[in-house]
Formats: C-alpha cells, sequence, structure tokens
C-alpha cells in the first residue's frame, strides 16, 4: 500500500472529544484527558486493543496516572490537533501538546503517521516538568530497534520488563501487532527523552513509557520533545523502520503559539 499523503488527514473537534482519519487509520482523542492518548482506534475497519500517544504528569509517589491540568484552548489547524493547557498550583507549567497527522514521507509500506510534540514553560526557576508518553498495545512481539551503521538497524526482541536509556542515536520501539497484520512503531530522538521504560504481561499486552525532558527547567525556557509513530506493512518492517528513523531526523520541529 502507497504511503499516506497529508491532503488524506484529517481532525475533526467536537468539545473535548476530537476524532481522527487518517487513510485506513481512526481513533479518538479526549483533550481533557490526554493520558488517555489515541484510543478508540481501528485500522481497516478492524480494532485494536489498547491506546497510544497518551501524555501524563510522572508521579515518583506511585498514584494512579492522570493529568492535572484544566484545558486553557483546543483547535484544529491543518493535519494538528492543538491543545494548550494552564497552569496549577502544585504543577506550575503551561503546556502545548500538539497531535499531528501530517505524514512522514510518502513510500511504500508506511501505512500511517502520527506524532505527538510536547511543548513545556514554566516561569519559575529550576523545576522540573516529569512528563510521561506513553502507549499500550496488544502484539506478538515486542522489538527495540537502533539505528545501525549505514543505513540499517540494531534490533532485538524484549522479552521482559526493561529500562532503556538513550544514547546518541533515535530509539525505537516496534509493536508487532496481536490484532492485525501490521506492525505499530514510535520513534525518538535520543535528546528528547531520559529513560525508556517497557512493561509487558501474559496476555501481550506491551505498555512503552518515553519518560521526558532529562534536566531542569530554567525560568522562560519553553522545552519541546516529540515522539513520532507510523503504522507498517508486517513484511520489511525494519528495513521501514530505518526509513522513518531518517525522515523524523530530517523533520523540524515546529514552532509553538
Amino acid at each position: 500500500m502507497d504511503g499516506v499523503v497529508s491532503g488524506e488527514c484529517f481532525w475533526t473537534l467536537d468539545r473535548a472529544i476530537a476524532k481522527l482519519r487518517v487513510g485506513p487509520l481512526s481513533g479518538r482523542v479526549d483533550v481533557a484527558r490526554p493520558e488517555l492518548g489515541l484510543h478508540d482506534v481501528c485500522f481497516g475497519g478492524r480494532g485494536l486493543s489498547g491506546r497510544s500517544l497518551g501524555v501524563r504528569r510522572d508521579l515518583e509517589n506511585g498514584a494512579e496516572p492522570s493529568w492535572p491540568l484544566a484545558v486553557a484552548d483546543a483547535y484544529v489547524r491543518g493535519d494538528d490537533l492543538v491543545v494548550s493547557y494552564l497552569p496549577s498550583n502544585d504543577w506550575p507549567y503551561s503546556p502545548q501538546v500538539y497531535w499531528s497527522a501530517s505524514a512522514l514521507d510518502s513510500f511504500d509500506g508506511l501505512l500511517g503517521s502520527l506524532s505527538v510534540l510536547v511543548s513545556v514553560q514554566t516561569h519559575l526557576l529550576d523545576t522540573w516538568p516529569r512528563i510521561v508518553i506513553e502507549s499500550r498495545l496488544a502484539c506478538n512481539e515486542l522489538l527495540f530497534v537502533e539505528r545501525g551503521e549505514g543505513k540499517g538497524v540494531d534490533a532485538r526482541s524484549l522479552t521482559r520488563d526493561c529500562t532503556i536509556r538513550p544514547t546518541g542515536a533515535a530509539c525505537c520501539i516496534v509493536w508487532r501487532l496481536a490484532d492485525a497484520p501490521i506492525s505499530y512503531a514510535e520513534f525518538m530522538p535520543a535528546s528528547d527523552f531520559r529513560e525508556l521504560q517497557v512493561q509487558g504481561n501474559q496476555k501481550g499486552n506491551c505498555r512503552v513509557q518515553w519518560l521526558l525532558f532529562a534536566e531542569f527547567l530554567e525560568k522562560g525556557v519553553i522545552r519541546r520533545a516529540r515522539l513520532q509513530s507510523a503504522f507498517l506493512t508486517r513484511d520489511n518492517d525494519l528495513e521501514l523502520v530505518a526509513a522513518c528513523c531518517r525522515a523524523m531526523e530530517q523533520r523540524e520541529l515546529p514552532l509553538t503559539t
């Protein structure tokens, strides 16, 4: 199947619920509960178990994960769903979250792509916005992939819970999905996260958490991190992952407003 072009993807926003359709992919985002991410996902009319690209606060005390901030504004601009949040007394940040349905590049094997950009600012000195992007999907196999020499990739199967820290190259996780004969991949530049946590269970539901922002935030400074995802044909999915990594690295971060 050919890659998805920008004109084939769109969002519709009704109050707090945004609906996405990009080629054969559809799903929902509740902008008031970004920790749920893209859910009620269907691919080619087939429902996929789980959810992806949820954005939440990283809580150190083991409390139930949530997003503590109220929505200041939400709108659709082109292929982007843009949501701004209000700071609170106990979490003094003004984040923006962009869910973007823009395709990476159009090439055979790329069935659809979606990214989430988190932009955060504070008006206080030396604060640390502990934010996580999380996906939970049912899969037959989970792979951790790094860019190798030249155009290749180095991949290893993840069969137990683990924590991975960034190296110099972009990192990628690949789910070979249980609900459809396709693969789902997430990519992030090494500079945008401080730790990657992987958890699985006996039913094959695998939870991946990208812990963002490795250092404290100075007053007035804006930090951004982008996680790119892609739905890929199962055949040659690792070669496609390498192509997606190259496409991601060539894209500039969009300016936030």
